[in-house]
Parts: structure tokens; C-alpha cells; sequence
């Protein structure tokens, strides 16, 4: 007869976390990298910057017609956003400062939220919000959150048994 394993990487809560880290980490970063890339003469896909800054500029100006929100907060978000969600979205998928990033991607949502709740059809807010909803449920499961460089690290700086049995 086998004994019931509590290696806390098979329970559920480990692959709940796992499964929305995922989903978060590859959202933010999908939704960044849509920003930039795009296709060349040849056919081939690229990252580029311009491209970027004409996706930002649209969204800018469709704001920029329909908010209150002053011009220049807006370019700076502009700005900043897609190296966001591309940072944030690999942190998250990686799992390094798990807890942080969630953090972030959770401000990274609510801030997208805050705009287009401003906007005349705000349907896409209740999409952010169903992603906050994700979050905050990533969040809730991060303390058994398994597959990520946050455990490597700790098993990197953690005692080992023998170590720990020489000091009592």
C-alpha cells in the first residue's frame, strides 16, 4: 500500500496558483507584445518601437477625446504601459517576486480599468474586471505557489537537513 504524498507541489492550491500564474503572466505579456510587433516586407514578425507608439498614440488621442485626463499623464502612460505589461507578464509567468508581480499586475489591470471606465462604452472595464477577480485569486493561492524561480532561489539559500540537525 502507498503512503499519500504531502509533497505540497501535487495538492491543488499549488496548481491553482501555477495554472493563474500562467494565465496572468501570458495575458499582460501577450497584450504588451501585441503593442509592438509587426510584420516586415519579407513577412517575418518584428519588435518595433514604432509601432508601439502608434498603437499608444491612437489610444491616446481616443482619451484624450473623451476623458478629462490631462495630456500629458496620458503620454506618459503611453509610455510606460507596454514596457509594463511585457515586464510584469514575464515576471508573473517566471515566477520571480511572485508576490510583487501580482501586485503589479493587479495595478497594471486596475489602471486599465480606470481608463476605460471613463469612456463612453466602458464594457471592455467589466473584462478588467474579470482579470482582477484572476488576481486576486493568484494572489490568495500564492503561498502554495509551485514552478517558480521564487523556489529555486529559496532552495538555493536554504538550509540543508544535516545543517539544520548540527545546530540543536
Amino acid at each position: 500500500m502507498s503512503e499519500p504524498t504531502n509533497n505540497r507541489d501535487f495538492k491543488g492550491q499549488a496548481w491553482a496558483c501555477f495554472f493563474l500564474r500562467m494565465w496572468i503572466g501570458m495575458r499582460l505579456m501577450f497584450a504588451g507584445l501585441t503593442k509592438f510587433l509587426s510584420k516586415n516586407e519579407e513577412g517575418s514578425w518584428i519588435f518595433d518601437q514604432e509601432k508601439a507608439g502608434k498603437v499608444m498614440g491612437s489610444i491616446t488621442e481616443t482619451m484624450k477625446a473623451n476623458t478629462a485626463i490631462p495630456e500629458n499623464m496620458l503620454n506618459s502612460y503611453a509610455l510606460v504601459l507596454p514596457w509594463a505589461l511585457l515586464i510584469v507578464g514575464a515576471t508573473v509567468m517566471l515566477g520571480l517576486f511572485t508576490r510583487i508581480s501580482l501586485f503589479l499586475a493587479g495595478g497594471l489591470v486596475l489602471s486599465l480599468s480606470l481608463g476605460l471606465m471613463l469612456l463612453p462604452d466602458d464594457t471592455a472595464a467589466v473584462e478588467r474586471g474579470v482579470e482582477i477577480i484572476v488576481v486576486g485569486l493568484a494572489l490568495m493561492t500564492v503561498k502554495h505557489n509551485t514552478g517558480a524561480v521564487d523556489n529555486l532561489i529559496g532552495l538555493a539559500f536554504s538550509k540543508d537537513d544535516d545543517e539544520e540537525n548540527q545546530n540543536i
